[in-house]
């Protein structure tokens, strides 16, 4: 028997690689007859960098950068000298888990400008950048300010702009992004397909999580219009309705617009990379997992994605969740979703012991795939 290991990383506990280990010694420790493939995965949010640094071959550099509120911290990224092309990944520099308090009119995405301005020093020719985790509502503002880009209030610049100046914003000065855009090709993995605009758009659907109560939605909503319509003005290019364009407080649309940057499925994509379809063409059993599968799980997730692929190619798929939710019946794909938890334990106590966790539910469910 073949067993595909393919989990997410376990948000804040173990990276997805950590996770994918700790299953394969369960499995051999319950059986020695069952072969294993380890390929871990991610989608494009916080934890993407590492299994795509595996997967590409490239060195991981560190850097001093702003953080979300212009603290300073140390973000890596990858870098390939040979093929001339950086993997970026937002949560590094402009993440939520780097703040201890949301600060939604004040977080920006300033730091993932400056490693964005680092590669393309190297000589980067392609930037691949994910973008899930952020702390920031800011549609790439401080993205575009590391850049060189300008934006003024009439005739007044505003000087280190802030996603509370969004709506004041009623001109800018992108002559920059033509040579950047000469140089380099971004492409943006997303994890999600929300819009920028509306009702599943950044503010109302990601707004809450960095912070933003009902009143802030409706204020950002208006202010992410606004830049929008900016972009459209300057580029032509409207991208209040693109897919993928919410993700990350409306970074991917706005740079859609601006540096002409590809947005796709990051899930995808890092399955190519990672050469699935060969494994799963040999495999038996699919295992995945991530700190939550819930019924969001279907929308773009990798843990989503890998159960459909191996669904259609006649596997059996477990997914092992730190917890589950009551109602498992609308999550799609899966044969069985345990939670690896022993017992009822806090949070931190849970995340504190995923490994040890993973490991034994591991084992247990070795014992039930062979047959003596």
């Amino acid at each position: 028997m073949k067993v595909l290991i393919c989990p997410n990383a376990f948000k804040e506990s173990l990276s997805a690689e950590e996770a994918a280990e700790a299953i394969q010694r369960g499995l051999r420790e319950a059986s020695v007859s069952i072969e294993t493939a380890l390929v871990p995965i991610a989608d494009g949010g916080d934890g993407s960098l590492g299994v795509i640094v595996r997967y590409l071959g490239a060195e991981l550099y560190t850097r001093s950068v702003d953080g979300p509120l212009e603290q300073e911290v140390s973000a890596s990224y990858g870098w390939h000298d040979e093929g001339k092309f950086a993997i970026i990944e937002l949560a590094e520099a402009s993440g939520i888990r780097l703040i201890d308090e949301l600060d939604p009119y004040n977080a920006t995405t300033y730091g993932t400008g400056q490693l964005i301005q680092s590669a393309l020093s190297r000589g980067a020719t392609q930037i691949y950048l994910t973008i899930g985790g952020s702390a920031s509502v800011d549609g790439a503002l401080g993205i575009l300010a590391a850049l060189g880009v300008k934006f003024y209030d009439g005739n007044e610049p505003i000087q280190n702009p802030k996603p509370s100046d969004l709506q004041r914003i009623d001109r800018m000065d992108a002559g920059v992004v033509t040579e950047i855009v000469d140089q380099c090709k971004i492409t943006i993995l997303c994890d999600v397909t929300n819009p920028l605009i509306g009702e599943k758009g950044a503010a109302a659907v990601f707004g809450p999580q960095k912070g933003c109560e009902e009143r802030d939605v409706y204020w950002f909503n208006d202010a992410l219009k606004n830049l929008a319509d900016l972009v459209e003005e300057s580029t032509g290019r409207h991208v209040h309705d693109v897919k993928h364009g919410g993700a990350a407080g409306g970074v991917a649309a706005i740079l859609h617009g601006l540096l002409q940057a590809e947005l796709i499925p990051g899930a995808e994509k890092i399955l190519e990379w990672a050469g699935f379809d060969k494994e799963l063409g040999t495999s038996d059993v699919l295992i995945t997992g991530e700190g939550r599968i819930d019924q969001q799980t279907n929308y773009g997730k990798g843990p989503g994605l890998v159960a459909r692929l191996g669904k259609e190619a006649g596997l059996k798929v477990i997914g092992l969740s730190g917890g589950v939710n009551a109602e498992v019946d609308p999550i799609e794909h899966f044969d069985v979703i345990l939670p690896i938890t022993n017992g009822p334990v806090t949070l931190e106590e849970a995340m504190k012991f995923t490994y040890q966790n993973l490991e034994r539910t591991a084992f247990q469910l070795g014992k039930l795939l062979v047959v003596d």
